[in-house]
């Protein structure tokens, strides 16, 4: 790996917050400044983020951001209480969540269009993952809990139905409830080994593994893990940025992305 030229990729090419998550990431800079105010200005007043200024607020983009405060080691405060307060809104009775309806007159893509089953299961799983992350996931076992909704939706594979993103999120759930010595814990990191593909993976889909794993407190000894690290570690393009699932307009977030896990797995 060329550590030097993915630095220079993200400097050259990426905004405020990718520049400052990265520095969070490789040398624990503290808050960046400027990647605060730009947040403070992407908030919507109900808490929420949208993808397009003066847009409406998305549960799928405002989880993405929490992403983004976790890299810049933003755990608390206004701009986190806010963004999660927004996400418990739009929880749903079942413990789920879905988009928020006005996304269907937005021609979102289908991972994002409310009422589908596959966009709930998908958005359960990863706002559990990473509301988990801020210890602000309910108590375990209580009555409408994220885990009681995604254990319904489990195939007998141990996979989550619809996207195989979601059962990777859903790992980082049930290391915490019903834990990692459970069966529900035990049987989905199985059949995420079965399924791992890589040459069927971006590098941002390794990355976005590799946070799942690692935020389930797997070490970097477990096999999936290594394997994972040494495959994502073999896909740094030439230029030191690293692919997306979402083409090279996103290559600068999967570059940040990547750099994340390798720091989190001590490879850089």
């Amino acid at each position: 790996m060329n550590i030097e030229k993915a630095v220079a990729f993200v400097t050259a090419r990426g905004d405020p917050i990718q520049i400052g998550r990265m520095s969070s990431i490789l040398w624990g800079q503290k808050q960046s400044s400027s990647a605060t105010k730009r947040l403070y200005g992407m908030q919507n007043e109900d808490g929420g983020f949208s993808t397009e200024k003066g847009g409406f607020s998305t549960v799928c983009f405002t989880v993405n951001v929490l992403s983004w405060l976790d890299d810049l080691r933003i755990r608390e405060g206004t701009l986190v209480d806010s963004a999660i307060r927004f996400l418990k809104m739009h929880q749903k009775a079942d413990g789920g969540w879905d988009e928020v309806e006005a996304l269907k007159t937005a021609n979102p893509p289908l991972y994002m269009m409310p009422g589908e089953i596959r966009t709930r299961i998908w958005l359960t799983a990863c706002c559990a993952h990473w509301l988990t992350r801020f210890g602000r996931i309910e108590p375990s076992g209580s009555k409408g809990s994220p885990a009681s909704f995604l254990l319904k939706q489990r195939e007998r594979t141990g996979l989550l139905k619809g996207y195989l993103r979601a059962t990777w999120d859903s790992l980082v759930l049930f290391s915490y409830y019903p834990g990692p010595d459970s069966d529900e814990f035990k049987e989905t990191l199985r059949a995420i080994e079965s399924t791992y593909k890589p040459s069927e993976l971006e590098a941002s889909n390794l990355a976005w593994l590799l946070t799942c794993l690692r935020h389930s407190e797997l070490p970097s000894s477990h096999q999936l893990v290594g394997q994972a690290i040494n495959e994502l570690a073999r896909r740094q393009r030439a230029d030191g940025s690293w692919s997306s699932e979402d083409g090279d307009k996103f290559a600068v977030n999967a570059t940040v992305d990547a750099l994340r896990v390798l720091r989190y797995y001590d490879r850089l």
